[in-house]
């Protein structure tokens, strides 16, 4: 099985890299365009908007964490939820708040496994037999190491809902695992409504940077030998 289990985290790793770079293209692209024509008017409304959600202080930071832990908890992509904190936030505000939301709405769904509530989506965890026999025993490390592959959240939630894993180490085990994607979406979000070109290209690279040492550290630890 340690063979099938590298070749998966592989691939998923591969996958996650190409949808970074594409999107990171995509986005570095548009913020060049953008400076350097009339759509620049955007960058000055996202700064307008970023400061109405500013004098909206604690409520605003509430709203978010609560969208975003429902949204993690039925199922919706986490890193466009990630994103959008950066934007409207910025990197630190918008990092501990997706953070926060993700992790709550995992632990959601995970508890409503335990509750019961998980024929449905055992049903699609068939598609990855592999993951569930290498879930069948979770540590902090696997659970770590799964975070990092491009598979469903809610997925991963409720396969580690039936598992025997400890509330403690799934909590600490998503919280690692979510940071450094976590880390990388924020960045990308947060360098969307920047006003110097310089400082969004500067965050586009650092983003790319992270996916790659996590890939690198995901690729490592899958190829070390267990005992």
């Amino acid at each position: 099985m340690q063979a099938h289990v590298q070749a998966e985290t592989g691939k998923s790793m591969r996958r996650e890299n190409r949808r970074v770079l594409i999107m990171v293209a995509v986005i570095a692209l548009f913020m060049i365009v953008a400076h350097f024509t009339p759509l620049k008017a955007w960058i000055t409304n996202v700064q307008i908007w970023k400061q109405f959600v500013d004098d909206l202080g604690w409520l605003a930071h509430f709203a978010f964490i609560a969208m975003c832990a429902v949204g993690v908890m039925i199922g919706l992509p986490r890193l466009p939820l990630c994103a959008a904190a950066g934007l409207i936030f910025g990197f630190m505000e918008g990092l501990i708040l997706s953070l926060s939301g993700s992790v709550l709405g995992s632990y959601g769904a995970f508890m409503m496994t335990r509750a019961g509530a998980r024929r449905a989506v055992l049903a699609r965890a068939e598609r990855w037999p592999w993951l569930k026999q290498m879930l069948e025993k979770p540590s902090f490390l696997k659970v770590f190491w799964v975070r990092q592959m491009m598979l469903p959240g809610l997925v991963l939630n409720v396969l580690l809902g039936v598992s025997g894993v400890a509330h403690s180490i799934f909590l600490l085990g998503t919280v690692a695992g979510y940071l450094p994607l976590n880390l990388a979406f924020t960045l990308v979000g947060s360098g969307l409504g920047k006003g110097s070109l310089a400082q969004s290209l500067t965050q586009l690279l650092g983003a790319l940077a992270v996916v790659n040492i996590v890939a690198w550290l995901v690729w490592r630890l899958a190829k070390k030998p267990r005992v």
